[in-house]
């Protein structure tokens, strides 16, 4: 009788990683596909594309839609979703200028009354989802008709005026980079700290990864919940103070649209509209994206009826190719 000698074990192979899927899940394949934006911009446009005025129109319009997602962003962070950002925009950018009207002296009150109110407004939010456990889509959609209902009851046309102060601040530059611009980069460095290094942001991952167990972990979940949508309503209404001052005019429809396009960007950013996953850098990629989709229509010269059309192509394909590596 011969033994029988065993055959070696053979260890497992390890997949090999996807590099486009985690690229996505860190915040950088969004980046790949703006500087392939840029090139073909400096292809075809370079002059008009790399111009200070150009640049500068660039940053600007990057700064309502940056501050709007950055709000966005943390929510669905922690496994929600705030439909009420763009109202909020429109309430506060209408209030700013219908209040302060002209008068310099009004300016300080009203700006902080403005930045009080986005607070109350997402304070709001996070209660009612916290406390009477509604669900977020239900609650900042109702909350979207409630505010932009009480913008037209206020003013159904552009209405107000804000000062010159205002006004030269938003207006106003070093070199290409608008000012404005600015408040956004001091925004984004905020939010950055207080989710990577503080336990507040910890815990917002926390929750957003499995709400259960971070309440059993002892997470004091309400306070997570309340503080991102302050957090929240506190951007749209920088946002809706910084339309204002560039306007001069406040709009009962200025805000119309934002929360869509805010959603699409951290989605395009690659952060998961479970919670729980995402990075500050995708989500700035994605403003970085659709802000440039929008100018380089205006360089290429395509008529402004196809804008939408072409807008809804791009972000379509960036978000089927991003979701589909991702899984």
């Amino acid at each position: 009788m011969t033994a029988t000698t065993p055959a070696p074990a053979v260890a497992p192979t390890r997949p090999r990683p996807n590099w486009v899927a985690v690229a996505v899940r860190r915040g950088a394949a969004v980046w790949v596909i703006v500087a392939a934006l840029v090139l073909v911009l400096s292809v075809l446009r370079g002059g008009s594309f790399w111009s200070t005025g150009n640049l500068a129109a660039l940053l600007t319009s990057a700064v309502v839609l940056g501050l709007v997602s950055l709000g966005q962003h943390t929510v669905i962070l922690s496994g929600g979703i705030d439909l009420s950002v763009g109202a909020m925009v429109t309430i506060t950018t209408l209030l700013t200028a219908v209040l302060i009207d002209g008068y310099p002296i009004r300016t300080a009150p009203v700006l902080i009354g403005m930045l009080v109110l986005g607070a109350l407004i997402g304070a709001l939010n996070g209660v009612l989802i916290t406390l009477l456990g509604m669900p977020p889509f239900i609650v900042t959609l109702g909350m979207l008709y409630l505010v932009n209902g009480a913008a037209l009851w206020i003013s159904s046309t552009p209405a107000g005026r804000v000062t010159s102060i205002l006004s030269e601040f938003a207006f106003g530059r070093i070199g290409p980079i608008p000012y404005t611009f600015l408040v956004l980069v001091l925004a984004v460095v905020a939010m950055w700290f207080l989710l990577n290094r503080t336990v507040w942001g910890k815990q917002v991952f926390a929750v957003g990864g499995d709400l259960h167990s971070a309440r059993a972990a002892g997470i004091d979940t309400t306070r997570v919940l309340l503080g991102v949508y302050i957090a929240s309503g506190l951007l749209a209404a920088i946002a809706g103070i910084l339309l204002a001052s560039r306007s001069s005019v406040g709009s009962p429809t200025a805000g119309a649209g934002l929360e869509l396009s805010a959603i699409t960007v951290v989605v395009i950013g690659g952060t998961s509209l479970l919670g729980g996953r995402g990075t500050l850098l995708g989500t700035m990629g994605g403003v970085a994206l659709l802000s440039l989709i929008t100018n380089s229509i205006t360089l290429l010269q395509f008529p402004s009826t196809i804008t939408d059309l072409i807008r809804g192509i791009i972000i379509i394909a960036a978000v089927a190719i991003f979701v589909a590596k991702r899984r």
